[in-house]
């Protein structure tokens, strides 16, 4: 059971992103947007953006501020690992075990920001978006 809680806590965490990002709304240009109506018959986007780095775009800037409070509470939840260890060798193991995990995840959360800038020049050398028309805030 202790193997699946880092897993758990990852899977609830993308579930809150993606409940997040279909509710939040973000801005979509007016070229792109379909009018949606009771009388329309179109498709209408569920997610509020216009291609895919505006969506990453969005998740990133709604995991971070989220993703900065769990990682506080879960480096103070380690820390409780640490404390009541009291000096028994396999339970200091799994709280080191704990604390690199949360300690990944954090820098996984904090490179977040660089690794939606490297998709978007890929994405941009590949000739797949038009320099310029990517969001960067």
């Amino acid at each position: 059971m202790k193997r699946y809680i880092p897993t758990l806590i990852l899977i609830t965490f993308m579930a809150i992103n993606a409940l997040i990002a279909y509710t939040a709304p973000a801005t979509v240009s007016a070229a792109s947007a379909v009018p949606c109506s009771s009388n329309s018959n179109a498709i209408c986007n569920p997610l509020n953006s216009s291609d895919i780095t505006t969506l990453l775009t969005d998740l990133v800037n709604i995991a971070i501020p989220i993703g900065a409070v769990i990682a506080v509470i879960m480096f103070v939840y380690v820390g409780f690992k640490f404390i009541f260890a009291q000096g028994k060798p396999e339970k200091i193991k799994e709280a080191w075990s704990w604390f690199a995990w949360v300690a990944i995840g954090t820098a996984i959360l904090l490179g977040a920001k660089v690794i939606v800038t490297i998709m978007e020049s890929t994405l941009t050398s590949a000739g797949v978006v038009q320099p310029g028309l990517l969001p960067t805030s």
